[in-house]
């Protein structure tokens, strides 16, 4: 009878001790399930608008969204994400390096969202995630790797492939007194135009005409094929340029009353939707009245050394920048109320690539032309008398011909009221 007992014990612990073991699986398989694809906390991995692959032969393809390998390669690295960290932080440079170096992945965004690098070849790190100037490693490797490229090489095999110089950079020996009239020249800061040319040489080699360059055999060559280029004239020194996948940035220093000229060449797998212009100008640049709209409540304003003033009631008042006006006007636009047509709306005040020249104008108050056309009183926020407003139009994607107003307060960013109009 005892030796029962002592059996009938023993079945016992064996049972606790398995269903144990087999709670604490399950609760593992749940934990590693909650955090795939997890690359901070509550945040998935977010899905980019290209992917750029970097193979053993350091040549580059472009995979873009709208393919079925794109999906794929996303699934790939999403479920190879099974938790985590935060660890050592590299420079741009280091990153840059690195990149040179190995084989990887890069998730680009056309937004000012920041990248994910995934590395193949190296052991200590796995997914980089970028920042402003650098990234941090959120993952030190990436499971299966040998796998993984192979699936790789398999899908893009017969992508098209491209190089990636960085030397086809060259800024113009003479300075310029006016604005050359070369096509799609737009100002993207004070001061500050570009034009960006795609798949066509001959709008490139008039452009190189219309500088007026004295060393025409120091202009660099042009492939439409598999370059951008891009012509920059800024009354701003152009001090330096910096490019990688994900955004190209512009360094500028002093103003001078004169346009300087650049030409750079960048490879297709260069992001050029997302540009970056840093002013440090220590010259006080000349005050002008900005606003040449005609409402009757406008207010004149100017931009000194990169700030942004208004003269309003006999005093100069700095406003927040007409650029973060725009951000803002664009991320209220994305509110579900705005949805007033029978359609889908998409509205962006630069264009759903930040591309496209800006509509605005600084008021004070609603004309009777604002009040009648452009102002819709069941969106009004707060008052809008006396107040120093950005007026934003922002055009509807698609359909050109309807459009939202956004008016923020130029003092402190808040939403002071909106308004349609369609033709």
């Amino acid at each position: 009878m005892k030796r029962v007992l002592i059996y009938i014990f023993l079945l016992i612990i064996i049972f606790i001790s398995l269903f144990i073991l087999f709670r604490i699986e399950m609760n593992n398989e749940v934990i590693q399930e909650d955090t795939v694809g997890k690359v901070a906390e509550n945040t998935d991995l977010p899905t980019p608008d290209r992917i750029i692959y970097k193979n053993k032969e350091e040549k580059y393809v472009i995979i873009y969204d709208d393919v079925e390998d794109f999906k794929l390669i996303y699934n790939e690295l999403y479920y190879r994400i099974t938790g985590i960290n935060e660890g050592k932080t590299y420079t741009e440079d280091e990153i840059t390096k690195m990149q040179d170096e190995d084989q990887f992945i890069e998730f680009d965004y056309n937004t000012k969202s920041k990248n994910y690098v995934f590395f193949l070849d190296n052991s200590e790190i796995g997914i980089i995630k970028r920042s402003e100037n650098g990234g941090q490693v959120i993952l030190s490797d990436l499971e299966d790797k040998e796998r993984l490229i192979k699936k790789l090489e398999d899908w893009t095999k017969y992508y098209k492939k491209y190089d990636f110089n960085r030397d086809k950079n060259y800024s113009l020996k003479n300075n310029l007194d006016t604005l050359p009239s070369i096509p799609n020249l737009i100002e993207k800061k004070q001061w500050v135009y570009q034009a960006i040319i795609e798949n066509n040489e001959i709008d490139y080699q008039n452009a190189i005409k219309l500088l007026g360059a004295q060393s025409p055999e120091d202009i660099p060559a042009f492939d439409p094929n598999n370059e951008t280029a891009i012509i920059t004239l800024s009354k701003y020194e152009i001090k330096n340029i910096k490019q990688n996948i994900g955004n190209i940035k512009y360094e500028f220093g002093d103003y001078q009353d004169k346009y300087f000229a650049n030409i750079l060449i960048v490879s297709k797998i260069v992001n050029t939707k997302c540009i970056y212009y840093d002013i440090n100008s220590t010259t006080l640049i000349p005050s002008e009245n900005m606003n040449t709209n005609n409402d009757d409540y406008a207010v004149e304003y100017s931009i000194v050394n990169g700030k942004y003033y208004a003269n309003y009631n006999n005093q100069q008042i700095e406003i927040i920048p007409l650029d973060k006006a725009c951000d803002i006007a664009d991320n209220e636009a994305k509110k579900e109320k705005y949805q007033y047509q029978p359609w889908s709306s998409e509205f962006y005040s630069r264009g759903k690539n930040n591309q496209d020249s800006v509509s605005a104008e600084l008021i004070s108050d609603l004309s009777a032309i604002s009040k009648s056309a452009h102002w819709n009183p069941k969106w009004q926020v707060s008052d809008y008398r006396n107040t120093l407003m950005w007026k934003i139009r922002l055009f509807d994607e698609n359909d050109p011909l309807t459009s939202l107003y956004i008016y923020v307060n130029a003092i402190n960013g808040n939403i002071v009221g909106a308004g349609d109009s369609s033709d």
